[in-house]
């Protein structure tokens, strides 16, 4: 499925190719080996634990700047309430009451994570249910796992990223609502 269909996923380092009948073998040769090469455990903790600082001390401003720059936009710009309107078709087939609520709120998980739950706290049980499932389920926002991805060699652009937030969200408001009426059935 586009955007992540058209990378390149080949690997320098890629897998051993194992006889069939045989990958168990493989599999625990394979393992011995990297095993053999890797440093010994306090040098890997050590190793580790200096990477994953390094990395926080980076990380963090931008996660930080950009979180309170989507409240920012959240609260006080129509932003996300014309980007909410994308949503809208993928809420408004159920007949849900808060359609272009919820639309608007899972527009706002781009920045960050929990605020389609947050704007959505007052909204009926099946927009909030639907509002939580989009809060996990879109996995990009810019306050977090965008900026971390960036910071990495993985040859994804920020496009494409919101392409594949934007699948994620439709696809999840898609199965999050009628889910949502689902579970109201099953507890009244």
């Amino acid at each position: 499925m586009p955007p992540l269909s058209r990378i390149d996923d080949s690997a320098e380092d890629g897998e051993p190719t194992a006889v069939a009948g045989k990958r168990l073998l493989t599999a625990w040769h394979t393992g011995l080996e990297v095993a053999a090469r890797a440093p010994a455990l306090h040098k890997s903790v050590a190793i580790n634990f200096k990477e994953g600082l390094v990395m926080a001390i980076s990380i963090l401003p931008s996660i930080m700047s950009v979180g309170l720059l989507g409240l920012l936009a959240a609260k006080y710009t129509p932003l996300f309430e014309w980007l909410g309107w994308l949503f809208y078709p993928f809420v408004a087939v159920w007949g849900i009451a808060d359609a272009a609520a919820l639309a608007q709120a899972s527009a706002a998980g781009l920045a960050e994570m929990f605020l389609p739950a947050l704007l959505m706290a007052e909204a009926d049980f099946v927009a909030r249910f639907a509002a939580g499932v989009v809060s996990v389920s879109a996995v990009l926002f810019f306050s977090a796992s965008i900026p971390c991805i960036l910071s990495t060699s993985i040859p994804l652009s920020v496009g494409r990223m919101v392409v594949v937030w934007f699948i994620r969200v439709a696809l999840s408001l898609m199965l999050a609502v009628p889910t949502g009426y689902l579970v109201q059935a099953l507890i009244s």
